[in-house]
């Protein structure tokens, strides 16, 4: 059976939340690599590899730019390789955001690419975060989570696996 590995770097959990909403919908489930937490996987032991994290200000986590950077040859060998973003980016502001934070040879080789919706959570953002989103938004957190994309990816990878 076809192994799928799913790389993801969360600051608040809506990327964790996510990358565990596609894991359950690959057949055969899927091995999760938090790059917060977790010891350094061998890359090559997998026939599917997914990469994603949240967006804030425009750009991914540190963390996640630089297992791209020291790891983008081997994402380019894997068999089948797709990209996520988490962020309320939605049409051309999601494509520019892959764009500025996935090189074009990986967009090129990806089977998939897509944002999976977000979440403003004001009860876990430090006070200057909160107060610039406040200004900005409603004062209430946004739960926009999208199901659908992740459903998608997920029938995208399971096809590319057969």
């Amino acid at each position: 059976m076809a192994k799928t590995l799913i790389v993801f770097s969360s600051k608040r959990g809506t990327t964790r939340c996510s990358a565990q909403m596609l894991a359950d919908r690959i057949t055969g489930g899927a091995d999760l690599y938090n790059l917060g937490t977790d010891a350094p996987v061998d890359l090559g032991l997998y026939d599917a590899i997914v990469v994603g994290g949240s967006v804030y200000m425009g750009k991914v986590s540190k963390k996640l730019r630089r297992f791209i950077d020291a790891n983008e040859a081997a994402l380019l060998k894997a068999n089948v390789l797709a990209l996520f973003l988490c962020g309320m980016e939605e049409g051309e502001g999601m494509e520019k955001q892959l764009e500025q934070n996935y090189s074009q040879g990986l967009r090129d080789k990806a089977i998939a690419t897509s944002c999976f919706g977000g979440e403003f959570l004001f009860s876990q953002m430090g006070g200057f975060t909160r107060t610039l989103m406040r200004l900005a938004m409603s004062r209430e957190d946004v739960h926009q989570i999208n199901e659908q994309a992740i459903a998608a990816m997920a029938e995208a990878v399971n096809s590319a696996l057969v």
